[in-house]
């Protein structure tokens, strides 16, 4: 995924955690009690959600990283979890402590900062989750949507971004604007599936705007060489085959031949200079959503080379790491990786049917 350079303060810290990049720093994590007892599963999906959950911290119910609590990283987890339809009872107590932090996480604790990507990002765990977007928690930012819509450039409520501009969901904040295509494409999931009107016409427009020619879509807006990223791409075919036009249609076909076009042989995608389980898992869920699914099956085969199975130590089995050398985080890999492993896409993912528990890997 994604990465943005850290700043010293711990305000810039945690400007830089809501954003929307999942690979950050290395979380530390603690088992969730209770969670051993599960059933045990060969379904590899499975077995990395029941990882997956059993790393939220035990008394906090969020995942926690060097520098606290991280929750973009924890709402990921929820929709890891729903994806793959287990850990109901985990997945509702990290969602109601984020319904508790909806400050912390849209605006770093700070009244004055509004992140657009963390309110996306909670409108589509609250749609998983079936809670009310609007009644999100009981502060004053409980209306994710209304302070979403508030974000959009070119709206009564929107009047201080550049012109040129119209229907990008912008960051308000004194450290500048890290709104990106990524931040656009869950704007437009999470108001398809939180409104009844959807996101506007101006915003999928401003989406469409950055498509590059060959058909990939860059990780900023605004540069003059389109610089093309499979895990902004995959973003954005997730978000435009959820909208279901002719154009939007068309604009993701284009970007999935541009994905199998980057495939590597052994199914992986490369981001951030090696093949790793995030982007993978990304390109995995836009190929399955636009029906490739040859390359979706090769891409998932890669993932599942990644996970630990029962040749690891008992407490990691399930766990799929970020790439071969294991450079990066297992949770923000695994969290990416589980919902391309269940063929499910941010558009759908929905906790309907889910089980409580979390399975372990049976060895």
């Amino acid at each position: 995924m994604l990465h943005h350079t850290t700043a010293p303060t711990g305000r810039r810290r945690r400007r830089l955690l809501a954003a929307v990049a999942l690979l950050a720093a290395p979380a530390v994590v603690l088992a969730t009690p209770g969670a051993a007892d599960a059933a045990t599963t060969r379904n590899r999906a499975d077995a990395g959600a029941g990882w997956l959950g059993r790393q939220l911290d035990a008394d906090t119910h969020v995942m926690v990283g060097q520098f606290g609590a991280d929750y973009g990283l924890t709402a990921d987890v929820v929709l890891a979890l729903d994806s793959a339809k287990v850990g109901k009872a985990a997945a509702r107590r990290a969602t109601a402590a984020l319904s508790n932090h909806v400050l912390d996480y849209t605006g770093g604790g700070d009244a004055t900062e509004f992140y657009a990507g963390s309110f996306a990002k909670l409108i589509v765990v609250a749609a998983a989750q079936g809670v009310d977007p609007a009644a999100f928690g009981t502060g004053p930012r409980k209306d994710l949507v209304t302070n979403l819509l508030a974000l959009e450039c070119g709206t009564h409520t929107r009047t201080d971004c550049p012109a040129g501009t119209d229907g990008r969901f912008s960051d308000r904040s004194q450290f500048g604007d890290f709104s990106n295509p990524i931040t656009q494409s869950l704007a437009v999931i999470a108001l398809d599936r939180a409104t009844r009107r959807g996101a506007s016409r101006n915003a999928v427009s401003y989406l469409l705007g950055a498509q590059c020619a060959n058909g990939s879509f860059p990780e900023k807006f605004g540069t003059t060489a389109c610089a093309a990223s499979v895990d902004a791409t995959g973003f954005a075919v997730q978000a435009l085959t959820r909208l279901n036009t002719p154009k939007a249609d068309a604009a993701a076909a284009a970007a999935g031949r541009w994905l199998k076009r980057h495939q590597h042989a052994n199914g992986s995608f490369t981001g951030n200079g090696t093949r790793n389980a995030n982007t993978t898992g990304l390109a995995a869920q836009a190929l399955t959503a636009l029906g490739r699914t040859k390359a979706a099956a090769k891409a998932r085969h890669f993932l599942r080379s990644l996970q630990v199975l029962c040749g690891g130590t008992a407490a990691n089995r399930g766990q799929i790491r970020y790439d071969r050398a294991n450079t990066g985080d297992p949770v923000r890999a695994t969290s990416q990786a589980v919902p391309a492993l269940a063929r499910t896409s941010l558009a759908e993912v929905s906790n309907d049917g889910s089980s409580r528990g979390l399975p372990s890997l049976a060895c």
